[in-house]
């Protein structure tokens, strides 16, 4: 094994093992239940949006992906405050640039939507932030008095919602849905030039790829792929 990865995340933490340019899933974590010694090797890398946990694997001696340690991959010059990138966009900036032709966007539909996009230059030029369907689902029940916390449906209701479940699945996932169709739209309006690459990883992309055509599907280990990239950059560097 050459170094463990991790992408922790709000919900869950993904372990899995870099060996030989080959990634093997090693374990599943929900994110309040991860501890970082049970887990621990020698080499170690991670990518981490919870700063508690952050901490705690920076204890455990992985190396840290963060703006300093993503420049190796990534070029950062066209971000005016690369220190506040979360981890995991690095990280899939990172594997943007490793797994094919730029430019390209990258969409990780996860707890929340983040969008990252690399030029042909391998500059990361910046992206979007909204929250997630799960998300904006507890927001509704959170912040209203009556409101109830729906599940994820299966499709999304036909207009009009007509009881109070449907009109939530409604809104809330075609709303989703025009919020990242938006988002492209504008991306191609600022980029006409080329055709740009879009990738969709996360958790909940399968919904979104049913949806909207013109994705590249991925497989679960492609912000792992960003970390392991930045790890190798990073040892590289000091060879």
């Amino acid at each position: 094994m050459d170094c463990r990865l991790f992408n922790a995340g709000n919900t869950h933490v993904q372990i899995a093992d870099l060996c030989d340019g080959t990634i093997h899933p090693v374990a599943t974590v929900p994110t309040p239940d991860f501890h970082p010694e049970e887990f621990v090797v020698p080499e170690m890398a991670a990518a981490c949006v919870v700063p508690s946990l952050e901490e705690k694997m920076r204890r455990a001696g992985a190396l840290i992906v963060s703006a300093d340690s993503a420049r190796g991959p990534v070029d950062l010059s066209c971000m005016k405050k690369p220190e506040t990138l979360g981890a995991d966009r690095l990280a899939n900036a990172a594997a943007l640039i490793l797994t094919g032709p730029l430019p390209a966007l990258c969409v990780d539909f996860g707890t929340a939507i983040n969008l990252e996009f690399v030029d042909s230059q391998q500059r990361m030029r910046g992206g979007a932030i909204l929250p997630g369907r799960l998300l904006l689902r507890r927001s509704l029940h959170d912040y209203t008095a009556k409101l109830p916390l729906t599940e994820l449906p299966p499709a999304i209701p036909d207009f009009p919602g007509n009881n109070t479940v449907d009109a939530i699945d409604l809104g809330v996932d075609a709303g989703a849905l025009g919020a990242v169709r938006e988002l492209l739209a504008r991306m191609e309006r600022t980029f006409p030039d080329k055709p740009i690459r879009r990738v969709a990883c996360g958790g909940d992309a399968a919904f979104f790829l049913r949806e909207i055509s013109g994705f590249e599907a991925v497989d679960d280990t492609f912000t792992l792929r960003g970390i392991a990239f930045i790890w190798e950059c990073e040892k590289n560097r000091f060879r």
